[in-house]
């Protein structure tokens, strides 16, 4: 059984800084850690202190399938969902790179409920006139599965983020080749250990700029085996199937960046007074999943969702 803790604790992983978060720990050992409050001792300074993201995100054997902050991107952060550019009228601000110091998504608390955790979060114009203004409010509904066995050992986290307009008027997430739903994957997987598999039966070197309903990326775990995680997009969510951002193998050693990107194609508004919501799951899992397992949990996943 997964049991919930909320309070202060050293975020785990490879970036070690404190700050709040909420922790959902298996026998004892943590699983999954949500990130409730701006980090504290963040690398690369105050202008980095990200927030409202999830890592480590651990399968059940203890494989931390996230990396936080890491060398090469300070401003990545384990599996987050930040549009990259909101525009308001003619003023548009960056939220995705926190070091341009344009705009920021602060995370605002966090309560847990019977099976996960419902958070509050606000898009923060840092450089408006007046002072710092308040773009979006947004809330994230987490609900943790308990573990399965089949088809491999592991377990479900869906996520259901919405966002309400702050003001009068309607903020339009302005197309770029990356924005939304993103993981950046285990440290340790690189083009020689890991494998990326969209549900068109795309590599990692071929799916770029496709449209997916899932993403598969497993690889080596740090006991000899395989862990992975499978990415899965609501068939309602804006512009679905979703474009996919991810990298070319040969960037980084083939380090994991994958998003889900609805507005690598064209923009599109949200309207004051009509909140705009976006569903994903993610089967969190220790071993091998094969194609037709994932389109088998995807299957499994359109059975039980809804907007």
């Amino acid at each position: 059984m997964i049991t919930l803790t909320l309070g202060l604790a050293l975020l785990l992983g490879t970036s070690g800084h404190a700050g709040e978060v909420m922790h959902f720990e298996l026998a004892g050992e943590p699983l999954i850690q949500y990130q409730a409050a701006p980090l504290e001792n963040a690398r690369g300074g105050k202008r980095f202190s990200g927030s409202n993201f999830i890592h480590p995100l651990k399968t059940p054997s203890g494989f931390s399938v996230t990396h936080s902050q890491p060398l090469d991107h300070w401003h990545h952060f384990g599996l987050w969902w930040p549009w990259k550019y909101v525009k308001q009228g003619e003023r548009q601000v960056l939220f995705w790179e926190l070091q341009r110091q344009q705009g920021i998504i602060e995370a605002t608390g966090a309560v847990r409920t019977a099976d996960g955790f419902t958070a509050e979060s606000v898009y923060i114009d840092r450089n408006a006139d007046g002072g710092p203004q308040e773009w979006i409010r947004e809330e994230v509904h987490a609900t943790i599965s308990d573990l399965v066995d089949a088809p491999a050992h592991g377990y479900h986290l869906d996520l259901a983020i919405t966002q309400h307009v702050l003001g009068d008027a309607p903020l339009e997430i302005v197309r770029y080749r990356y924005s939304g739903f993103t993981l950046r994957g285990a440290q340790k997987w690189n083009r020689g250990n890991s494998s990326v598999l969209t549900s068109e039966g795309l590599d990692y070197a071929h799916s770029q700029g496709t449209r997916a309903r899932w993403i598969l990326v497993q690889g080596a775990n740090d006991s000899g085996g395989t862990s992975g995680i499978l990415m899965m997009s609501h068939p309602k969510n804006q512009n679905h199937p979703e474009h996919l951002r991810t990298w070319d193998p040969s960037t980084l050693n083939g380090a994991i960046f994958v998003n889900f990107n609805p507005v690598q194609e064209a923009s599109f508004m949200i309207e004051p007074d009509t909140p705009h919501t976006r569903k994903y799951r993610v089967f969190v899992f220790d071993g091998d999943l094969s194609a037709h397992c994932a389109e088998s949990l995807w299957d499994d996943y359109l059975s039980v969702a809804s907007l």
